[in-house]
């Protein structure tokens, strides 16, 4: 199945070189988590990573559907 991964402001640099913008398309087997499509480009899967689903926070073993958009960018920390 298809779903789009948007990398954003210095997360954008993980995707393959040639990609224009900060949008992929992958195919991934039915069952993939979140967790499973972001380590494959070395996003952070902790506290310094807001990572959502369809604009919604959600649990990273929660598996992807046809059309989902996975999206990541760094934490920004203030004080």
């Amino acid at each position: 199945m298809k779903v789009h991964v948007k990398l954003i402001a210095t997360y954008q640099r993980l995707l393959p070189v040639g990609t224009k913008g900060n949008t992929i398309e992958i195919t991934v087997p039915n069952g993939t988590s979140i967790s499973q499509v972001l380590s494959h480009y070395g996003v952070p899967l902790d506290e310094s990573s807001v990572i959502v689903l369809n604009g919604l926070t959600v649990d990273l073993s929660t598996p992807v559907s046809e059309g989902d958009m996975v999206t990541a960018f760094s934490a920004i920390a203030g004080g």
